[in-house]
């Protein structure tokens, strides 16, 4: 537009428009789905996670294991009395009750999780500045840019994040990490 030199203002740019002139090429969607289910796979839930009906069974069934070896060991043994026994039975009791009360738990299995984020915000959720820097640049030249930081839960801990810019119905992944180690990123 003739006045747009004057009032200061700059058309917005599409999201294809500001990777190339930024130069920016993004993560590609097939790279980020592999590393996504790879990482699934690696932190898939634990045995008795996926069995979790039978581990109190197994852990009832091996107290009664323990409980009739010990009574027959104790008919072994002539004249073994009610107060010899007690130790063992309470310590049985309070094995039963942390079972019941489910103390006993196998490793959960880690899921995807995805927020909005703000571009300020960038540094103290840790992303990397190779992945944080291109991700400004952007949403400083596109109108309506979001960003949405990717993670891999798994019992309150986060595991290698990622990040996806929004613009419209375009997006792209900016980049992959683990704790201080770049898996991919835009370049």
């Amino acid at each position: 537009m003739p006045f747009d030199a004057l009032t200061g203002l700059s058309p917005s740019l599409t999201l294809a428009e500001a990777l190339d002139a930024h130069g920016i090429v993004p993560v590609g969607w097939d790279k980020l789905a592999a590393h996504k289910q790879a990482q699934l796979a690696a932190f898939q839930p634990g045995f008795w996670q996926r069995h979790e009906a039978w581990l109190p069974i197994a852990l009832v069934g091996s107290i009664g294991c323990m409980a009739v070896s010990g009574g027959l060991s104790g008919r072994i043994a002539a004249g073994a009395s009610l107060l010899s026994w007690s130790p063992t039975l309470i310590w049985l009791g309070c094995f039963t009750l942390l079972i019941v009360f489910g103390v006993f738990r196998g490793r959960a299995g880690a899921s995807w999780q995805e927020r909005t984020v703000q571009v300020e915000a960038l540094a103290a959720l840790g992303v990397p500045e190779g992945i944080a820097g291109p991700a400004r640049a952007l949403c400083r030249s596109v109108d309506g840019a979001e960003l949405i930081l990717g993670e891999l839960v798994e019992e309150a801990v986060v595991l290698d994040p990622y990040l996806i810019l929004v613009c419209n119905d375009q997006m792209v992944c900016l980049g992959i990490w683990d704790e201080a180690r770049v898996i991919a990123s835009a370049h």
